[in-house]
């Protein structure tokens, strides 16, 4: 899935544990946007796991002492000048974590063949790696001649357990009151996709909890009062027991279980019924073009637009109520104003198409992709127009544009039909307002502008509005 209809605990709060970003992508900034999910989240209390780090630390010395007999971590290397500091593991790669008091480098092994075949890569994860250049290629060197089938198997073993596990992501990212919206809850399955999508803020290598913990939290969260639940990923269908955790949702009192998706496993026959009777009240569905080449380049994953035509169809067919989320992207924003046209020619006036979500991208996990992302507040106010006048031609709602993951007010005049005008709930650390917006005269409804478009963008950003238009 390739966004959340939600603000990310990581763009709004407070995070316990801060996720790394692997090397050769920017970290992710940790500033005024992540110090504000305390509040919303001191309503809940949460059952958490509370032996997953000693897991995560013993399957990482377990791989260390399979591939070079280390006695613990993290353990120095005399001969070489490094620490060996920690391990870590994707589904295809085993990284050795090299250093002195923090990384300066990875030797990532992979393998192929039958027996395995490894190759170690060296990875420079910082400027000083370059005096350590001599000493890694050895290590390299010796690695690779010295690890057997036995060796790697141990290691792979370990690995595809350490794999699924949240390792360094914070729990917030997991479970959460949702921030801006009321006592709405969200939980998610993991962050396993079968997208690939540049605008997303998630990293596909973060590992997962089992079910019965995200039962836990599904309970915790309709305990701190919360009454609609969305369930959430990564790409949730992809979790085998999403039936479970819909079924138990909606029999401890939840009113409403909505599932964020890209709806590609609802073209296989069957599984909307399977959910629609376990208690599904509607699914909010990625569908980021009108055009297939535009939206498969978005998602990173050719051929499945058309899956995911199927797999709306799917569910209007079973009577699920489908919402729709477009995010304005710069690849795609010149093409919006086509969108409710497809959705018009391919679905019809369907009764359960509830309506057509417009929102910002987040910041991706991957921040140097922040430019190539965001389209600039020209276009989009230009698209914008477009797109409203032609949806409420077509008899299409559109929904979303002054909540949390919509642009500012003044991006579309404040238009009456789309915004009531209501005072926000709360200021959202992941927002800013600029010097312009204190004369706007729909500022108290406003959530302003993302901080990652005003460093791009500046005043630009704004158009302040001299009066509040009429409804």
């Amino acid at each position: 899935m390739a966004t959340s209809m939600t603000v990310p605990a990581g763009e709004s709060g407070a995070a316990p544990r801060e996720a790394k970003a692997p090397p050769g992508v920017a970290p992710r900034r940790r500033d005024a946007r992540d110090r504000g999910a305390g509040a919303a989240m001191a309503q809940a209390v949460f059952r958490d796991p509370t032996d997953f780090e000693a897991e995560i630390a013993a399957l990482q010395l377990e791989i260390a002492r399979a591939l070079v007999n280390a006695p613990a971590l993290p353990v120095e290397l005399p001969a070489f000048d490094l620490t060996l500091l920690s391990v870590a593991a994707t589904r295809r790669a085993i990284d050795l974590v090299l250093g002195k008091d923090s990384p300066i480098a990875r030797l990532r092994l992979t393998a192929g063949g039958d027996p395995p075949l490894v190759t170690v890569a060296i990875v420079e994860m910082h400027s000083s790696a370059e005096r350590f250049r001599r000493p890694l290629q050895v290590m390299a060197k010796r690695l690779g001649a010295a690890i057997t089938a036995e060796k790697w198997a141990r290691a792979r073993g370990a690995a595809e357990r350490l794999a699924d596990l949240p390792v360094g992501v914070p729990l917030a990212f997991y479970r959460q009151l949702v921030p801006g919206v009321g006592r709405q809850a969200l939980v998610r399955t993991g962050f396993n996709c079968n997208q690939d999508c540049g605008i997303c803020w998630q990293d596909r290598t973060w590992g997962r909890f089992g079910a019965e913990q995200i039962l836990t939290w599904i309970e915790d969260l309709h305990q701190a009062g919360a009454r609609d639940l969305i369930i959430s990923g990564g790409e949730p269908t992809l979790d085998a027991k999403l039936e479970r955790y819909i079924r138990r949702a909606r029999e401890i009192g939840f009113h409403a279980v909505t599932l964020e998706t890209n709806a590609i496993q609802f073209a296989k026959p069957g599984l909307a019924e399977r959910l629609r009777d376990a208690g599904l009240s509607g699914c909010f569905v990625s569908l980021h073009s009108g055009a297939a080449e535009t939206s498969d380049a978005i998602t990173r994953a050719p051929g499945t637009f058309m899956r995911t035509v199927a797999g709306i169809r799917a569910l209007l067919a079973a009577g699920v109520p489908v919402n729709l989320n477009c995010v304005m992207t710069r690849e795609g924003i010149d093409q919006l104003h086509g969108v409710p046209d497809f959705i018009h020619a391919t679905f019809g006036a369907h009764p359960l198409l509830q309506g057509l979500m417009l929102s910002q991208p987040s910041d991706p996990f991957d921040l140097a992709l922040v430019p190539a992302i965001i389209p600039e507040p020209a276009r989009v106010r230009a698209a914008l127009r477009a797109t409203i006048d032609r949806a409420f031609a077509l008899g299409i709602a559109v929904r979303g544009l002054d909540g949390p993951c919509g642009p500012p007010l003044c991006a579309f005049d404040a238009d009456r039909r789309l915004t009531t005008l209501a005072p926000i709930s709360e200021q959202l650390d992941s927002r800013t307002y600029l010097a312009g917006c204190g004369g706007c005269a729909v500022r108290r409804a406003c959530f302003g502008v993302r901080l990652a478009d005003a460093e791009l963008f500046g005043d630009d950003c704004i158009r302040p509005l001299a009066a509040a238009p009429a409804a």
